[in-house]
């Protein structure tokens, strides 16, 4: 075999590792500082990558169809998405691809349902930037699931609590709690459920507060952000 033939070969295989090593990273945020910045970390700390941002979760989704992405990091609360069904619907696309979620909204009250549905990260907004590239190493390069360790803690917590139960929440209601819940979230107070149900306010009270320690929060606001999280609905 020539010298020249070796030294073909030689190249044809640095270019395989080349290629092997470039990664493709889709940032679906619709704040477009929020969007530059984090692509900019992304491509700062990620050697030969390409980084590709998009402003809505229906652009996503083309792309995700139309390429092969070795991570998408998304924020919730882009049009087209703020639900959990987000998670779904890219594996229906892309069963291995990689998910981190980059938001704003508490991580105490939602990284463990997006995680549940097959999120490979949660990671906040609020985190400093060493945390975001610790994230983006966990998922892209260890392949393993990212949660910050105040998350993990509150997991290990809850798992040795007396009587726990799996699920998100929802699963966990009883029907009445269910009808309680979206009433609710149909903006009727105490007094009206009461009045529908044909039950005392006191019972209604006492079905509130079993559905906030069942849900996971501490308030209305956060009950009706998590209920639409886990169900896709939007109020008007």
């Amino acid at each position: 075999m020539s010298m020249g033939v070796i030294i073909g070969y030689i190249f044809e295989i640095l270019n395989g590792l080349t290629y092997k090593k470039m990664k493709k990273v889709l940032v679906v945020e619709d704040h477009p500082i929020v969007s530059a910045a984090t692509c900019q970390v992304i491509t700062q700390y990620v050697p030969d990558v390409e980084c590709t941002e998009v402003s809505t979760f229906w652009r996503a989704l083309e792309l995700v169809g139309l390429e092969e992405y070795d991570l998408v990091v998304m924020d919730l609360g882009v049009p087209g998405g703020n639900t959990i069904e987000m998670i779904t619907r890219l594996r229906s696309i892309r069963p291995g691809i990689r998910i981190l979620i980059f938001t704003g909204l508490d991580e105490s009250l939602f990284a463990l349902p997006f995680v549940k549905a097959g999120a490979n990260g949660f990671v906040s907004k609020k985190v400093p930037e060493s945390e975001l590239r610790r994230a983006i190493d966990t998922v892209l390069f260890r392949n393993k699931i990212y949660v910050s360790d105040e998350v993990h803690d509150l997991t290990l917590s809850s798992y040795f609590k007396p009587h726990r139960k799996e699920g998100s929440g929802l699963e966990t209601l009883s029907e009445r709690e269910m009808e309680i819940l979206r009433l609710f979230y149909a903006r009727k107070g105490v007094s009206e459920i009461a009045s529908i149900l044909n039950l005392s306010t006191s019972t209604i009270n006492t079905h509130r507060i079993r559905i906030f320690r069942k849900m996971d929060v501490e308030n209305m606001i956060d009950l009706v952000l998590k209920y639409e999280l886990l169900t896709g609905q939007r109020k008007e």
